[in-house]
Protein backbone atom coordinates (compact mmCIF):
# COMPACT_ATOMS: atom_id res chain seq x y z
CA UNK A 1 0.00 0.00 0.00
CA UNK A 2 1.62 3.14 -1.13
CA UNK A 3 2.26 6.37 1.59
CA UNK A 4 0.52 9.48 2.44
CA UNK A 5 3.20 11.12 0.10
CA UNK A 6 2.69 8.02 -2.74
CA UNK A 7 -1.03 8.65 -3.36
CA UNK A 8 -0.10 12.57 -3.77
CA UNK A 9 2.78 11.95 -6.44
CA UNK A 10 -0.24 9.53 -8.33
CA UNK A 11 -2.77 12.70 -7.99
CA UNK A 12 -0.10 15.16 -9.72
CA UNK A 13 0.96 12.52 -12.57
CA UNK A 14 -3.23 12.14 -13.18
CA UNK A 15 -4.09 14.14 -16.40
CA UNK A 16 -5.71 17.43 -15.26
CA UNK A 17 -8.26 16.69 -18.05
CA UNK A 18 -9.28 13.32 -15.95
CA UNK A 19 -9.97 15.04 -12.63
CA UNK A 20 -12.35 17.31 -14.35
CA UNK A 21 -14.27 14.62 -16.09
CA UNK A 22 -14.03 12.68 -12.54
CA UNK A 23 -15.54 15.70 -10.76
CA UNK A 24 -18.29 16.10 -13.44
CA UNK A 25 -19.18 12.49 -13.46
CA UNK A 26 -19.49 12.97 -9.33
CA UNK A 27 -21.68 15.34 -9.60
CA UNK A 28 -23.99 14.02 -12.28
CA UNK A 29 -24.35 10.77 -10.15
CA UNK A 30 -25.49 13.17 -7.29
CA UNK A 31 -27.99 14.20 -9.18
CA UNK A 32 -28.52 10.65 -10.05
CA UNK A 33 -28.84 9.59 -6.81
CA UNK A 34 -31.06 12.94 -5.87
CA UNK A 35 -33.50 11.90 -8.54
CA UNK A 36 -34.45 8.60 -7.45
CA UNK A 37 -35.28 9.68 -4.40
CA UNK A 38 -38.01 11.70 -6.14
CA UNK A 39 -39.32 8.09 -7.24
CA UNK A 40 -38.95 6.25 -4.22
CA UNK A 41 -40.84 8.96 -2.34
CA UNK A 42 -44.11 7.68 -4.35
CA UNK A 43 -43.88 4.66 -1.97
CA UNK A 44 -42.43 5.98 1.18
CA UNK A 45 -45.58 8.87 1.60
CA UNK A 46 -48.14 5.73 1.09
CA UNK A 47 -47.39 4.40 4.71
CA UNK A 48 -45.57 8.01 6.17
CA UNK A 49 -46.09 11.06 6.50
CA UNK A 50 -43.31 13.86 4.42
CA UNK A 51 -41.78 15.11 8.06
CA UNK A 52 -41.46 11.05 9.44
CA UNK A 53 -39.56 10.53 6.23
CA UNK A 54 -37.31 13.13 6.64
CA UNK A 55 -36.98 12.60 10.07
CA UNK A 56 -36.26 8.79 9.46
CA UNK A 57 -33.92 10.21 6.87
CA UNK A 58 -31.76 12.14 8.99
CA UNK A 59 -31.72 9.75 11.93
CA UNK A 60 -29.93 7.09 9.89
CA UNK A 61 -27.66 8.90 7.88
CA UNK A 62 -26.19 10.05 11.06
CA UNK A 63 -25.83 6.67 12.73
CA UNK A 64 -24.13 5.46 9.55
CA UNK A 65 -21.58 8.71 9.08
CA UNK A 66 -20.94 9.18 12.77
CA UNK A 67 -20.34 4.72 12.70
CA UNK A 68 -17.87 5.75 10.31
CA UNK A 69 -16.35 8.31 11.93
CA UNK A 70 -16.14 6.26 14.75
CA UNK A 71 -14.92 2.95 13.39
CA UNK A 72 -12.34 4.99 11.14
CA UNK A 73 -8.69 5.50 12.09
CA UNK A 74 -8.85 9.25 10.38
CA UNK A 75 -11.16 11.49 13.08
CA UNK A 76 -11.47 15.20 12.21
CA UNK A 77 -12.60 17.44 15.07
CA UNK A 78 -14.94 20.48 14.81
CA UNK A 79 -13.90 23.55 15.88
CA UNK A 80 -16.07 25.24 18.43
CA UNK A 81 -15.83 28.82 16.19
CA UNK A 82 -17.39 26.48 13.17
CA UNK A 83 -20.49 24.70 15.38
CA UNK A 84 -22.89 27.76 14.39
CA UNK A 85 -21.59 27.65 10.64
CA UNK A 86 -22.41 24.42 10.21
CA UNK A 87 -25.57 24.58 12.24
CA UNK A 88 -26.93 27.25 9.43
CA UNK A 89 -25.92 24.97 6.64
CA UNK A 90 -28.44 22.26 8.27
CA UNK A 91 -30.92 25.28 8.84
CA UNK A 92 -30.69 25.78 5.14
CA UNK A 93 -30.95 22.38 4.00
CA UNK A 94 -32.20 20.06 4.89
CA UNK A 95 -34.69 21.89 7.04
CA UNK A 96 -35.98 25.09 5.81
CA UNK A 97 -35.54 23.40 2.36
CA UNK A 98 -37.63 20.39 2.58
CA UNK A 99 -39.77 22.58 4.98
CA UNK A 100 -40.46 25.13 2.10
CA UNK A 101 -40.68 22.44 -0.99
CA UNK A 102 -42.82 19.90 1.62
CA UNK A 103 -45.30 22.43 2.41
CA UNK A 104 -45.29 24.47 -0.44
CA UNK A 105 -46.56 21.35 -2.73
CA UNK A 106 -49.54 21.27 -1.10
CA UNK A 107 -50.95 24.87 -1.87
CA UNK A 108 -49.18 24.62 -5.78
CA UNK A 109 -49.95 22.63 -9.05
CA UNK A 110 -46.65 20.38 -9.60
CA UNK A 111 -45.70 22.22 -12.43
CA UNK A 112 -45.61 25.57 -10.79
CA UNK A 113 -43.89 23.56 -7.82
CA UNK A 114 -40.86 22.45 -10.14
CA UNK A 115 -40.67 25.55 -12.14
CA UNK A 116 -39.79 27.34 -9.16
CA UNK A 117 -37.73 25.06 -7.60
CA UNK A 118 -35.66 24.61 -11.02
CA UNK A 119 -34.79 28.40 -10.21
CA UNK A 120 -32.17 27.57 -7.46
CA UNK A 121 -29.23 27.49 -9.99
CA UNK A 122 -30.08 31.09 -10.95
CA UNK A 123 -30.77 32.53 -7.49
CA UNK A 124 -27.70 30.48 -6.47
CA UNK A 125 -25.19 32.15 -8.91
CA UNK A 126 -26.45 35.58 -8.14
CA UNK A 127 -26.24 34.69 -4.76
CA UNK A 128 -22.93 33.24 -4.89
CA UNK A 129 -21.62 36.38 -7.34
CA UNK A 130 -22.91 38.69 -4.34
CA UNK A 131 -21.75 36.94 -1.42
CA UNK A 132 -18.50 35.19 -2.54
CA UNK A 133 -17.74 37.05 -5.39
CA UNK A 134 -17.85 34.53 -7.69
CA UNK A 135 -17.29 35.30 -11.24
CA UNK A 136 -19.52 34.66 -13.39
CA UNK A 137 -19.11 34.31 -17.31
CA UNK A 138 -20.53 34.83 -20.38
CA UNK A 139 -20.81 30.55 -20.69
CA UNK A 140 -22.53 30.56 -17.31
CA UNK A 141 -24.85 32.88 -17.71
CA UNK A 142 -25.94 31.19 -21.35
CA UNK A 143 -26.04 27.75 -20.10
CA UNK A 144 -27.84 28.71 -16.88
CA UNK A 145 -30.77 30.19 -19.38
CA UNK A 146 -30.46 27.40 -21.79
CA UNK A 147 -31.10 25.05 -18.94
CA UNK A 148 -33.75 26.56 -17.02
CA UNK A 149 -35.29 26.34 -20.22
CA UNK A 150 -35.29 22.81 -20.85
CA UNK A 151 -36.36 22.92 -16.92
CA UNK A 152 -39.30 24.87 -17.70
CA UNK A 153 -40.17 22.91 -21.03
CA UNK A 154 -39.59 19.73 -19.22
CA UNK A 155 -42.59 21.34 -16.53
CA UNK A 156 -45.27 22.74 -19.06
CA UNK A 157 -45.37 19.01 -20.55
CA UNK A 158 -48.33 19.51 -17.96
CA UNK A 159 -49.35 22.78 -18.42
CA UNK A 160 -51.07 23.00 -15.28
CA UNK A 161 -49.79 26.82 -13.45
CA UNK A 162 -52.66 26.90 -10.11
CA UNK A 163 -50.80 28.40 -6.74
CA UNK A 164 -51.56 30.12 -3.67
CA UNK A 165 -49.76 32.96 -1.78
CA UNK A 166 -48.92 30.49 0.71
CA UNK A 167 -47.58 27.90 -1.79
CA UNK A 168 -45.34 30.77 -3.18
CA UNK A 169 -44.07 32.11 0.11
CA UNK A 170 -43.26 28.47 1.36
CA UNK A 171 -41.32 27.37 -2.34
CA UNK A 172 -39.30 30.64 -1.77
CA UNK A 173 -38.54 29.24 1.48
CA UNK A 174 -37.42 26.22 -0.21
CA UNK A 175 -35.15 28.27 -2.94
CA UNK A 176 -33.69 30.40 -0.46
CA UNK A 177 -32.51 27.76 1.71
CA UNK A 178 -31.06 25.56 -1.37
CA UNK A 179 -29.25 29.05 -2.43
CA UNK A 180 -27.87 29.98 1.07
CA UNK A 181 -26.93 26.52 1.55
CA UNK A 182 -24.53 26.26 -1.15
CA UNK A 183 -23.19 29.53 0.07
CA UNK A 184 -22.66 28.77 3.41
CA UNK A 185 -21.32 25.33 3.03
CA UNK A 186 -18.35 26.62 0.50
CA UNK A 187 -16.15 27.45 3.16
CA UNK A 188 -16.45 24.96 5.11
CA UNK A 189 -15.41 22.37 2.26
CA UNK A 190 -12.43 24.52 2.35
CA UNK A 191 -12.01 23.19 5.92
CA UNK A 192 -13.15 19.74 6.64
CA UNK A 193 -13.32 16.83 4.94
CA UNK A 194 -17.00 15.88 3.20
CA UNK A 195 -17.46 13.10 5.79
CA UNK A 196 -17.40 15.74 8.59
CA UNK A 197 -19.36 18.57 7.07
CA UNK A 198 -22.10 15.88 5.92
CA UNK A 199 -22.42 13.62 8.71
CA UNK A 200 -22.45 16.85 11.65
CA UNK A 201 -25.58 18.59 8.88
CA UNK A 202 -27.48 15.24 9.03
CA UNK A 203 -27.16 15.11 13.05
CA UNK A 204 -28.19 18.89 13.28
CA UNK A 205 -30.45 18.87 10.73
CA UNK A 206 -32.28 15.76 12.61
CA UNK A 207 -32.11 17.65 15.75
CA UNK A 208 -34.35 20.47 14.00
CA UNK A 209 -36.89 18.32 12.79
CA UNK A 210 -36.93 16.53 16.05
CA UNK A 211 -39.51 19.14 17.62
CA UNK A 212 -41.52 18.82 14.86
CA UNK A 213 -41.64 15.26 14.56
CA UNK A 214 -42.17 14.70 18.57
CA UNK A 215 -45.36 16.88 18.46
CA UNK A 216 -47.11 16.39 15.10
CA UNK A 217 -46.07 12.37 14.56
CA UNK A 218 -44.33 10.87 16.99
CA UNK A 219 -48.11 9.18 19.28
CA UNK A 220 -49.22 8.06 15.81
CA UNK A 221 -45.99 6.67 14.88
CA UNK A 222 -45.34 4.85 17.91
CA UNK A 223 -48.98 3.00 17.46
CA UNK A 224 -49.07 2.64 13.54
CA UNK A 225 -48.50 -0.66 12.03
CA UNK A 226 -45.86 -0.05 9.56
CA UNK A 227 -44.63 -0.78 6.52
CA UNK A 228 -41.42 -3.18 5.50
CA UNK A 229 -41.76 -1.64 1.86
CA UNK A 230 -41.80 1.86 2.80
CA UNK A 231 -39.24 1.48 5.66
CA UNK A 232 -36.68 -0.35 3.13
CA UNK A 233 -37.80 2.17 0.81
CA UNK A 234 -36.72 5.59 3.27
CA UNK A 235 -33.42 3.35 4.40
CA UNK A 236 -32.63 3.66 0.62
CA UNK A 237 -33.39 7.43 0.41
CA UNK A 238 -31.23 8.09 3.38
CA UNK A 239 -27.85 5.69 2.22
CA UNK A 240 -28.27 7.10 -1.63
CA UNK A 241 -29.31 10.51 -1.16
CA UNK A 242 -28.69 11.76 2.32
CA UNK A 243 -25.50 10.25 2.96
CA UNK A 244 -24.03 9.50 -0.72
CA UNK A 245 -25.58 12.43 -3.18
CA UNK A 246 -24.48 15.12 -0.22
CA UNK A 247 -21.33 13.44 0.43
CA UNK A 248 -20.27 13.78 -3.58
CA UNK A 249 -22.06 17.02 -3.84
CA UNK A 250 -20.34 18.77 -1.04
CA UNK A 251 -16.79 17.63 -2.60
CA UNK A 252 -18.21 19.15 -6.01
CA UNK A 253 -18.90 22.24 -4.35
CA UNK A 254 -15.24 22.25 -3.04
CA UNK A 255 -13.72 21.98 -6.55
CA UNK A 256 -16.28 23.77 -8.40
CA UNK A 257 -17.47 26.61 -6.44
CA UNK A 258 -20.96 26.98 -6.40
CA UNK A 259 -22.17 29.03 -9.71
CA UNK A 260 -21.16 25.96 -11.26
CA UNK A 261 -22.05 23.14 -8.91
CA UNK A 262 -25.52 24.08 -8.80
CA UNK A 263 -25.82 24.17 -12.70
CA UNK A 264 -25.91 20.69 -12.64
CA UNK A 265 -29.03 20.62 -10.17
CA UNK A 266 -30.74 20.77 -13.84
CA UNK A 267 -29.98 17.25 -13.93
CA UNK A 268 -32.47 16.36 -11.42
CA UNK A 269 -35.19 16.49 -13.59
CA UNK A 270 -33.59 15.10 -16.26
CA UNK A 271 -33.10 12.34 -14.46
CA UNK A 272 -36.38 11.92 -13.27
CA UNK A 273 -38.47 11.61 -16.71
CA UNK A 274 -35.69 8.96 -17.87
CA UNK A 275 -36.06 6.92 -14.18
CA UNK A 276 -40.30 7.33 -14.57
CA UNK A 277 -39.83 5.70 -18.21
CA UNK A 278 -37.60 2.85 -17.19
CA UNK A 279 -39.72 2.35 -13.66
CA UNK A 280 -42.83 3.99 -13.67
CA UNK A 281 -43.62 2.96 -17.81
CA UNK A 282 -44.20 7.14 -18.05
CA UNK A 283 -43.88 7.89 -22.04
CA UNK A 284 -41.35 10.31 -23.00
CA UNK A 285 -42.51 12.84 -26.02
CA UNK A 286 -40.95 14.44 -28.11
CA UNK A 287 -41.37 18.02 -26.07
CA UNK A 288 -39.91 15.82 -23.23
CA UNK A 289 -36.99 14.87 -24.99
CA UNK A 290 -36.59 19.06 -26.82
CA UNK A 291 -35.91 19.61 -22.72
CA UNK A 292 -34.01 17.20 -21.90
CA UNK A 293 -31.66 18.01 -24.38
CA UNK A 294 -31.71 21.67 -23.83
CA UNK A 295 -31.21 20.79 -20.05
CA UNK A 296 -28.08 19.19 -20.69
CA UNK A 297 -26.71 21.23 -23.57
CA UNK A 298 -27.03 24.07 -21.01
CA UNK A 299 -25.30 22.10 -18.68
CA UNK A 300 -22.53 21.89 -21.29
CA UNK A 301 -22.08 25.38 -21.95
CA UNK A 302 -21.92 26.84 -18.14
CA UNK A 303 -18.59 24.54 -18.10
CA UNK A 304 -17.35 25.04 -21.83
CA UNK A 305 -15.24 27.21 -21.16
CA UNK A 306 -13.27 24.78 -18.70
CA UNK A 307 -13.55 22.11 -21.09
CA UNK A 308 -11.57 24.28 -23.94
CA UNK A 309 -9.17 25.32 -21.45
CA UNK A 310 -8.89 21.84 -20.76
CA UNK A 311 -8.17 20.81 -24.01
CA UNK A 312 -5.87 22.90 -24.99
CA UNK A 313 -3.51 22.42 -22.07
CA UNK A 314 -3.56 18.37 -23.12
CA UNK A 315 -3.16 19.29 -26.77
Amino acid sequence: MPGYAGHLDLIRRTPVCMKNLGIYLQASFAMFLWAITFVWIKIALVSYKPIEIVFLRLLLATLILFGIIFFSRYKERLKARDFWHILLVAFCEPFCYFIGEANGMQYVSPTFGSLVISTIPLVSALGAWFFLREKITAFIVVGLIVSFSGVAILSFESPDLKATLTGVVYLMIAVLGGMFYGISVRNLTLKYSTLTIVAWQSFLGMLLFLPLFAFMHLKSFMVMQHSAKGLITISAMSICASVGAFMLYTGVIRKLGVIKSNVFTNLIPVFTVILAYLILGHKVTFITSIGLMLTIGGLLISQLKDLHRLATRNN
